[in-house]
């Protein structure tokens, strides 16, 4: 009840495009486009950090 599936992050890095109409080429065009569409304010390391995490996933 009340249960929906979501996309398993493992090995994320090798299945570009990103975003649900593929508009994304990149982990880090992902990253940015979020970090705009919800005003985040990350820094350039924490953008580079949250790819080299989600990479290594």
């Amino acid at each position: 009840m009340n249960r929906f599936k979501v996309p398993n992050l493992r090995g994320l890095a090798g299945r570009p495009p990103y975003m649900h109409d593929g508009s994304a080429a990149s982990l880090a065009a992902a990253v940015d486009y979020h970090d705009q569409r919800f005003d985040i304010h990350l820094s350039a390391k924490e953008k580079a950090d949250l790819v080299a995490f989600l990479s290594a996933l």
